[in-house]
């Protein structure tokens, strides 16, 4: 397993920035946010792709992930979202999606992140949102597979799917599509009641991705600092590792009042400490 660091917590600050801010704390690889101001797919040219892909070779930085699941350069951060009422919402949707994995594709990123499908509109049923958001996944799938992109889908509290057991019926409904599988993160499932350990256990096969935070003891969804949340971080690392997951692990926290730079370098601190990233110098080599 390798970690990385999201973008996401350098929202204010170009991307140069921030994959700067986490190649310092010792981070090999990035999960950007397909967003402003750092990769949001309408506003990108070929020189400007370029000029990234020479920028992260000199650092010996990879993207592991492009996150397309909040957005804030449409509407707002869920919206629109797959199970939009209006259908030219949805469409939005769907072609920001298409564009993120055309872009994943041209930038070697093996993987984008959505939502799971985004909060049920009063007008429908669990059932009618579901059998819209698979719908929707026969819309972009056959682009990923063409790319050899994996789409995969993010369990959520509040969203259509948030929990192991949904995620299955999801996967199972698209008959386990080759590029729909699984970003897993633990803080979500543990919002939910689960057990992120048993939740792995559950979806191991069908995961290309992880996000790993802390969680506070109440399990309000919010993504705190390694260690200061009540989760069992060193057990379920230990059980990724056990499960001989090659993928990615990105650290995802978020905004507090310090500076960005200085909760990347406790993250990391963090991880040293309990075993799991290497010493700087024994990274991105």
């Amino acid at each position: 397993m390798h970690f990385a660091y999201s973008t996401n917590l350098f929202r204010s600050r170009p991307l140069s920035e921030a994959i700067e801010g986490i190649s310092k704390a010792g981070f090999c690889s990035v999960e950007v946010i397909a967003d402003r101001p750092h990769a949001f797919p309408d506003d990108l040219s070929a020189a400007r792709i370029a000029d990234w892909n020479q920028f992260l070779t000199e650092r010996k930085i990879k993207i592991c992930n492009l996150n397309s699941a909040i957005v804030t350069a449409i509407p707002d951060a869920y919206n629109p979202s797959w199970l939009d009422e209006d259908w030219k919402h949805r469409e939005a949707r769907i072609r920001y999606t298409l564009d993120c994995m055309r872009l994943a594709a041209v930038l070697g990123i093996p993987c984008v992140s959505t939502n799971a499908g985004g909060e049920i509109p009063e007008t429908m049923n669990q059932n009618d949102a579901f059998r819209l958001l698979v719908a929707n996944m026969h819309r972009v799938l056959p682009l990923a597979r063409k790319l050899a992109v994996k789409l995969l889908i993010e369990p959520e509290p509040g969203l259509l799917i948030e929990t192991s057991e949904q995620a299955l019926a999801f996967l199972k409904e698209l008959e386990f599509h080759e590029s729909l599988r699984i970003s897993f993160d633990a803080g979500h499932f543990f919002c939910v009641g689960e057990d992120p350990c048993e939740s792995w256990e559950k979806l191991h096969c069908y995961i290309a991705h992880v996000h790993l935070d802390d969680i506070p003891a109440s399990r309000s969804h919010r993504h705190v600092q390694l260690g200061d949340g009540v989760m069992d971080i060193p057990g379920l690392l230990r059980r990724i590792e056990a499960s001989d997951y090659q993928g990615y692990i990105t650290v995802r926290v978020d905004t507090y009042d310090q500076k960005p730079e200085d909760i990347v370098s406790a993250s990391a601190n963090y991880l040293r400490e309990k075993g799991f990233l290497p010493k700087r110098n024994e990274v991105c080599s």
